[in-house]
């Protein structure tokens, strides 16, 4: 009877076991599917992120938030200090970065060529004034692009991480949030409760 009892002891410790590896397996394999899902564009499978992270618990939500969340000051001191849209780029921002990358090649071939207008009108004019409306556009559009590339690494990982965290159905309470309202800036305190 002794022997009986050890061994059913030992057969409920086994499936016992194995449900709790079973299920570690799977949340596991859940985290490694919505990691994919992640990986293979967020905007795009947004939807099928947030049905299949509905069964994760808070702490491979935080795991998986931290490892995919995007920071901007390494794309934005790239757009600063480079341009082109090369940090939008890095970032992931394929976007951001073709708008950059187009009004700099915009901006820098509209001065050339002016320079080369005037250059050419010069010998034949000492006051001309021809090709200089064309370096003037290129420096305005010099200008406006590295605006644009110094705020978009900002803009766009605010909305990406705000789409993770939706995804994610991850709320982490307190939070400051950049507002624009009829043209003046602000940061607004939010709570967000979990309702469901």
């Amino acid at each position: 009877m002794l022997q009986k009892g050890g061994f059913m002891k030992k057969i409920v410790a086994i499936l016992l076991f194995a449900i709790i590896a079973g299920t570690a397996f799977a949340q596991n394999s859940a985290s490694g599917s919505i990691a994919g899902m992640i990986k293979d564009g967020l905007f795009k499978n947004e939807a099928r992120i947030k049905d299949a992270s509905f069964n994760l618990d808070a702490t491979e939500k935080l795991m998986l938030y931290g490892e995919f969340k995007k920071d901007p000051w390494v794309p934005f001191i790239i757009n600063f200090l480079i341009g082109a849209g090369i940090g939008s780029f890095v970032e992931g921002d394929t976007t951001g970065g073709v708008i950059g990358l187009t009004g700099d090649v915009i901006g820098l071939g509209s001065i050339l060529m002016g320079v080369s207008t005037y250059a050419s009108a010069l010998s034949s004019n000492p006051y001309t004034t021809s090709g200089l409306g064309m370096v003037t556009f290129g420096y305005i559009a010099l200008i406006g692009t590295r605006v644009f590339e110094i705020i978009r690494p900002f803009t766009f990982s605010s909305r990406y991480n705000s789409t993770l965290k939706g995804a994610l159905n991850y709320y982490d309470g307190l939070s400051l949030a950049p507002i624009f309202e009829s043209g003046v800036a602000g940061i607004t305190l939010s709570y967000k409760i979990r309702l469901n």
